[in-house]
């Protein structure tokens, strides 16, 4: 059995959702690919998908080899390039990040890198929870905040300020907070994308301490938030980077500066070295000197919307 042809005709059926549409594009008859499934399982000796006549659903075994074979299959394709061919780099890669970074910082690295790196495809999914790299097959993770115990390398890019910000006809209506336990007579807009939503986090007499807050209203896309927040509809609790151009030109103003909490680190995460292909060696290094180039200055985020 040719193994790398089996994984890769298990990936495309996976792709496809259907033996016969990768056997149409393998020039094969449908029985020909399910014959190669099932050498493949019983090579493995565990079952990969389950099968009606209808459909077919990858297992959870076959789910965690997915992502495996994926990553040797990228290997495989990488082994064509030499250390001097790394711009001829070919493959996908597939990054998940928060909506923070995802609407503001990436777009340029991405933009950066392809402009380098033509034929790599990059797949970017903005989610507000924290995925599971192999069991959902991402290569890659951003993350924003303290990192529990995990087995993946975690590469520190930077740090994330918040602060907290409203307008100034919202502030002349209900009056400005001194201290942030005075929150708790505003009305505060609710970002639920946040792990702790409900409790903003505070710097006071030198520790860190988390204030309870209420509003009446709530989301979880930041962007709605500020927009509403520019309306007078509250105060809002947001990374600088998205409120830099507003306070610069009055549309927001910053209060509790004096209490602004620590900045969160902003951490790339992949799983163990031994998988590394050259493209995704590539793309890490690349992602690690943008961050270090841009230094996640407010300013300079600005400059480039």
């Amino acid at each position: 059995m040719d193994i790398i042809k089996s994984f890769k005709v298990f990936q495309l059926v996976i792709e496809q959702e259907s033996f016969s549409r990768a056997a149409d594009q393998l020039n094969l008859v449908p029985s020909a690919v399910s014959r190669q499934i099932s050498e493949l399982e019983n090579w493995l000796g565990i079952r990969l998908i389950n099968r009606t006549t209808r459909s077919l659903h990858l297992t959870g075994e076959g789910s965690e080899y997915l992502a495996k074979m994926s990553s040797i299959l990228g290997l495989v394709d990488e082994l064509k390039c030499t250390r001097g061919d790394l711009a001829q780099l070919t493959g996908k890669l597939t990054l998940s990040a928060p909506m923070m970074l995802g609407q503001f910082i990436l777009p340029n690295a991405i933009s950066a890198f392809k402009n380098e790196h033509a034929n790599v495809q990059v797949s970017l999914s903005l989610l507000n929870r924290k995925v599971d790299l192999v069991e959902e097959g991402y290569d890659l993770a951003l993350r924003v905040g303290n990192l529990a115990d995990s087995n993946l390398i975690a590469r520190k890019l930077g740090t994330m300020s918040f602060v907290t910000v409203a307008s100034p006809e919202y502030l002349r209506k209900h009056g400005t907070p001194l201290v942030p336990r005075e929150l708790h007579l505003q009305n505060c807009l609710i970002n639920t994308a946040l792990s702790s939503s409900g409790r903003w986090e505070y710097t006071v007499e030198g520790n860190a301490k988390k204030v309870k807050v209420n509003g009446d209203i709530e989301s979880n896309e930041s962007l709605a938030l500020l927009s509403l927040a520019k309306a007078g509809q509250g105060i809002v609790f947001l990374p600088e980077l998205y409120v830099q151009k507003d306070l610069a030109r009055g549309a927001l103003v910053e209060i509790l500066r004096d209490y602004r909490p620590a900045p969160l680190p902003i951490n790339l995460l992949y799983t163990s070295n031994r998988l590394i292909s050259p493209l995704l060696k590539t793309f890490i290094d690349f992602i690690i000197e943008h961050f270090a180039e841009i230094n996640l200055q407010p300013e300079w985020i600005q400059a480039k919307l």
